[in-house]
């Protein structure tokens, strides 16, 4: 880049003999630019709610399907479900199908709605994953 950059510019430059005149303004550096990485986190009620109208499987195929998708991206994906009084991280974030195949396969429901605990466990989670890979969209 820093030949085609200089080259146009070689009469005007006063060249004379085989060499190139580069100047400061000619240099060129490779910039190498990677692929972003996205992290998508589920956050989930497993209330009683959830399990009365069984749609814990929806979730579990969605998650698998993204990190079906998501391999060649190297993309992560999580799940915190919350129920009872608490949340909890069912799959912390993870690029890893088989991984998440079988942490998925059986998620507990039941109990009440613990929604601000479910978004403050999304927030812890998210703040580490921040720290682990600052380049990672989330």
């Amino acid at each position: 880049a820093t030949v085609q950059a200089a080259a146009p510019h070689q009469r005007a430059r006063g060249r004379r003999g085989p060499g190139l005149v580069v100047r400061r303004d000619d240099l060129r550096q490779a910039s190498r630019e990677g692929r972003e990485s996205n992290l998508v986190l589920f956050v989930v009620d497993a209330s009683g709610s959830m399990a009365a109208r069984q749609r814990m499987g929806a979730v579990k195929g969605a998650v698998l399907s993204l990190l079906l998708d998501a391999y060649q991206r190297r993309d992560k994906v999580g799940l915190v479900t919350f129920r009872g009084s608490a949340a909890d991280v069912a799959l912390p974030p993870t690029s890893s199908v088989d991984a998440a195949a079988a942490r998925l396969e059986s998620l507990p429901t039941g109990g009440r709605t613990p929604l601000a605990a479910g978004l403050l466990k999304a927030h812890d989670v998210l703040r580490v994953e921040r720290l682990r890979d600052p380049a990672r969209r989330p």
